[in-house]
């Protein structure tokens, strides 16, 4: 189970968006679908991810196609914080972690 950060739902639904206007709506589809896949397989085996502690305490990051899925294992589930795309530099995107 994950959780799903306000920042990392909009990072979602923009990722969704961009693939929609540029690859058209079955990409869009298959793409976030395989993007909610990850997710969930993260959160069964969240050491997956490799420590990112140049981020902040706690983060751990997995890149996923073009994208970099950075989130903190709970007791239960884990909270994502972000999905960035691999170009983006991570350190101008986390604000108070």
């Amino acid at each position: 189970m994950y959780k799903l950060s306000n920042l990392a739902a909009e990072d979602f639904a923009g990722i969704y968006e961009y693939t929609l206007l540029n690859f058209g709506d079955l990409q869009a589809d298959t793409y976030t679908d395989d993007l909610d896949r990850t997710l969930n397989l993260l959160s069964e085996s969240p050491l997956m991810g490799y420590e990112c502690s140049e981020i902040a305490t706690n983060v751990r990051r997995h890149d996923h196609q073009k994208h970099a899925i950075f989130y903190r294992q709970r007791e239960r589930d884990i909270f994502v914080i972000r999905i960035l795309h691999q170009q983006m530099e991570p350190g101008r995107h986390f604000f108070g972690l």
